[in-house]
């Protein structure tokens, strides 16, 4: 089977959970015997236009024009539906091929061409992509309404002309409802998928930093408004009125992380807060595994989240707020890991409880891993989708048989 995955772009590229699932995906569907080509725009100029990675995966990469342009917001879908249709083109859409669809734009051509396709709906980009426009990309308010209402009704073309639709989560599955009624009953749950083997309980090189830490607090996210590091911070001061030996880790990176620093200096938190930047996967593991919590403040718009489901797997327990798909990612472990609220005092509250017994964090860690595995492994992830493209192709097989 030749899979094709249409999507903005991919890992190592550009840092991201989108992008880190696809290519993971893409890399597990190898794994288990098919041939996966991904359709992505090239990133960096030095990024090769055409390869095959270390997983086996090819890579086809397509030119799409800067953000700093002033131009992009009407490039951008011209240059990439139009690199789509030639590269699909090459690389064929025979009964032996399934195209799945990860980003609204580059899957509006098989929509628009009625080809048959299944659709990953990750989030809903006209409300994500356009409410960060990570600093970027900024548009007149007229503009950006236009732009906004004329996403929203792409990702509406795309669900409905779907032959089948995945969310996951459960959350999710109800922003597609809001997009088309009709599309839910074409869309099933397949959760984010995690490399168990890789995101494990294990020992790990002490920090000297954060060694003494009691408790040491970590979140790995993309340093923008809505992943809610700034609010994590604002919470570091109450919270080290009750845990004055509590140390948080920020890793990540994004157009925020200059008002963080500039936070955690304005609060005088530069011996409680770290900021260490964009880490490699190694380090990221070794932090999940420091932890004593890991903490997603999101504030709005979570799809599944891949960050609280790495800390799990690592057996590390996740305190979440109640937005998107988080409470369902953590309430297997325990609902005391949810929030009550998104605002700094909230967390605040949270981690507190959560950790003035350190001994309670340390009874969560084995329910955090049997959370994660096997459940959320790429071998069962990817066994879903194999399901998915069965029944898709010989869905499409019968349509042609049919055919006078």
């Amino acid at each position: 089977m030749h899979v094709v995955m249409l999507t903005n772009a991919i890992s190592p590229d550009k840092f991201g959970g989108l992008e880190r699932y696809v290519r993971e995906l893409s890399a597990g569907l190898v794994r288990a015997g098919c041939d996966v080509t991904v359709l992505a725009k090239q990133v960096a100029g030095h990024h090769p236009r055409e390869e095959i990675n270390g997983e086996g995966v090819r890579i086809v990469r397509h030119r799409a024009p800067s953000k700093h342009d002033p131009a992009f917001a009407i490039r951008y879908p011209w240059m990439v539906t139009r690199a789509v249709r030639r590269a699909l083109r090459g690389v064929g859409a025979g009964e032996q091929t399934v195209l799945h669809g990860h980003f609204v734009v580059p899957t509006l051509v098989p929509a628009m061409r009625r080809l048959p396709f299944v659709y990953t709906f990750h989030a809903p980009v006209h409300s994500e992509l356009l409410a960060e426009r990570q600093g970027s990309y900024l548009l007149p308010r007229p503009a950006q309404r236009t732009a906004v209402r004329g996403l929203r009704a792409a990702e509406a073309l795309v669900a409905r002309r779907a032959v089948r639709l995945v969310t996951l989560s459960d959350f999710m599955r109800r922003q597609v409802a809001e997009l088309d009624s009709d599309a839910v009953q074409r869309t099933c749950l397949i959760p984010g998928g995690v490399d168990t083997s890789r995101f494990c309980p294990g020992g790990t090189d002490a920090d000297p930093w954060s060694g003494g830490a009691s408790p040491l607090l970590f979140v790995a996210r993309r340093l923008v408004p809505r992943t809610g590091v700034h609010h994590l911070v604002r919470a570091m001061p109450a919270i080290l009125a009750q845990l004055p030996r509590a140390r948080l880790v920020v890793a990540g990176d994004g157009l925020g992380r200059q008002s963080v620093q500039d936070l955690v200096d304005g609060l005088g938190l530069h011996r409680a807060v770290r900021l260490v930047g964009q880490v490699s996967d190694s380090d990221l593991v070794a932090w999940y595994r420091r932890a004593h919590l890991a903490v997603t403040p999101t504030q709005e718009l979570e799809g599944f989240g891949l960050a609280t489901a790495e800390a799990l797997a690592c057996g590390t327990p996740a305190m979440v707020t109640p937005v998107g798909a988080n409470p369902e990612v953590v309430e297997p472990v325990s609902a005391r890991l949810v929030s009550r609220g998104t605002d700094p005092a909230s967390l605040a509250e949270c981690v507190v409880s959560l950790c003035a017994d350190l001994a309670t964090l340390a009874r969560l860690r084995a329910a955090a891993r049997s959370r994660a595995h096997p459940a959320l492994s790429w071998d069962r992830v990817v066994d879903r989708h194999l399901e998915l493209y069965d029944e898709v192709s010989a869905a499409q097989r019968a349509r042609v048989g049919s055919r006078p």
